[in-house]
């Protein structure tokens, strides 16, 4: 028993995953290559911001467990519909989207719905209550132009923004 008196749990990890991961650290260059991916990331986010002013971006890039990071922004007409922009790398995928959300799974109910039967080019989620999208778009990406993503990316939420 703990000195508060609360009784302590076992935290157990898996030691081999933790292994794995020390392994990598130590004969890759996975760190390297990770700062450099939050870099370009990052920069994505702070030239969106620079090139939208009309827009409010919220914090900065928030990660996922490697599952997908993110960054969201709004306009306060989206703001008012209970919408956002989301962009969104799939680590796994190694892919770059951005996607129309709701700010909660309410508001993403109510819109997959009115959308659900709309004419849209995006992919519409089937299960608003379990996706973090409305509405998704992959970007095409030239890794290095970091200039040339950000453009898409600008491109694809005007598109995205005309169809709702």
């Amino acid at each position: 028993m703990a000195k508060s008196g609360k009784i302590e749990t076992c935290h157990r990890f898996d030691e081999r995953l933790l292994a794995c991961y020390r392994e990598l650290l130590q004969t890759t260059n996975l760190q390297k290559a990770y700062q450099e991916w939050f870099r370009w990331f990052r920069f994505l986010r702070n030239e969106l911001e620079r090139r939208m002013p009309d827009y409010q971006f919220q914090g900065t890039v928030a990660e996922n467990g490697m599952e997908y990071a993110y960054f969201q922004f709004a306009s306060v007409e989206l703001k008012e519909k209970g919408l956002k922009i989301v962009v969104a790398f799939l680590h796994r995928d190694f892919s770059l989207e951005v996607w129309l959300s709701g700010v909660n799974r309410k508001s993403q109910a109510l819109w997959e719905e009115k959308l659900r039967s709309a004419a849209t080019s995006f992919s519409c989620t089937a299960d608003p209550l379990h996706t973090d999208y409305i509405l998704r778009a992959p970007i095409p990406v030239n890794w290095a132009d970091g200039n040339a993503v950000v453009a898409t990316l600008e491109q694809t939420v005007e598109r995205l923004l005309s169809e709702i």
